[in-house]
C-alpha cells in the first residue's frame, strides 16, 4: 500500500495540534492571589508529618512543599463559587486547568512564603473554585490519637470584654486539650452553614480523632460535658 505524502503531513500537523492544546487539571488551595497582575499561588501539598506541621520541627532548607504559580490571561475562564478573577481569595479550593504538562516539583517553605518568583510557573486557561465539604472541615478539626491530650476545643465567634481580653471557659482547666482554637466562621470554607454555627453567640465544639463529639452555645453545658469526659478518663 502506498501512502500519499500530503496525507501524512496533514496527519502530522493534526497530531502536533493535539499536543499543543493539551491541558491537565491540578487541585490545590490558593495560598496567595495578586489581582493586579492576575497571578495565583497554589499550594498542592507537602511531605511533612502532622507533628512537623504542628510543631514546625523541620529543616526550612529542605524541599518539601508542592506549590506553583499560574498566570491568568484575558481568556482565562473563572467558574465555580465565584464569577471573576477578582473574586478569588486565599484558602479557596481550586482546580487549575494548566496549558501543557504539569510536573510535580518540591520547593522550600521559604520559597512558598517569600519568593514566589522561584516557584514553578504555568499558564492557565481555567480556574474552578471547588466548595469545601463538611467532612473536610471536620477532618481538619480532629486531633491525633495518642497525642498530648485526647480532645480539641474549637470556640467560634468568641466574645471579648471591654478591654479586648478573652477569658477561656472553665472546661480548659478541667482536662488537658490537645488544642484550643479561638476562631471565627470562614466565608471561604462556609463553616457557618456546614457546621451549623449559632447566630449571635459563641459556638463550642469538641473533637477527638474521629470527628465532632459535642457542640453547644451554652458554656455551662460545655463545662458539664468536659467534666464527664474528665471523670471517664480517671476510670
Amino acid at each position: 500500500m502506498r501512502f500519499n505524502p500530503g496525507i501524512i503531513m496533514v496527519i502530522g500537523l493534526l497530531l502536533t495540534g493535539c499536543v499543543d492544546n493539551q491541558t491537565v487539571s491540578v487541585e490545590g488551595k490558593i495560598y496567595a492571589v495578586n489581582h493586579d497582575n492576575n497571578t495565583v499561588v497554589v499550594y498542592v501539598g507537602d511531605t511533612l508529618t502532622e507533628k512537623q506541621r504542628e510543631t514546625a520541627d523541620f529543616d526550612e532548607n529542605e524541599k518539601n512543599i508542592e506549590a506553583f504559580v499560574v498566570q491568568a490571561e484575558e481568556d482565562t475562564v473563572v467558574k465555580g463559587e465565584v464569577d471573576s478573577f477578582n473574586d478569588l481569595k486565599m484558602e479557596q479550593k481550586v482546580s487549575i486547568k494548566i496549558k501543557g504538562d504539569y510536573e510535580k516539583e518540591l520547593v522550600t517553605i521559604g520559597t512558598l512564603f517569600d519568593n514566589h518568583d522561584k516557584l514553578p510557573a504555568y499558564d492557565t486557561e481555567q480556574v474552578t473554585v471547588v466548595p469545601y465539604s463538611k467532612e473536610e472541615i471536620v477532618e481538619e478539626m480532629t486531633v491525633n490519637k495518642g497525642g498530648y491530650g485526647e480532645y480539641g476545643l474549637y470556640i467560634y465567634n468568641f466574645k471579648t470584654d471591654e478591654s479586648g481580653q478573652y477569658s477561656p471557659p472553665d472546661s480548659t482547666k478541667i482536662i488537658q486539650f490537645q488544642k484550643v482554637v479561638l476562631t471565627h466562621a470562614s466565608d471561604v470554607k462556609n463553616t457557618k452553614e456546614l457546621l451549623g454555627l449559632y447566630d449571635d453567640s459563641p459556638t463550642y465544639i469538641i473533637t477527638d480523632d474521629k470527628g465532632i463529639l459535642f457542640k453547644t452555645n451554652n458554656e455551662k453545658e460545655l463545662n458539664a460535658f468536659v467534666k464527664e469526659l474528665g471523670e471517664k478518663e480517671k476510670n
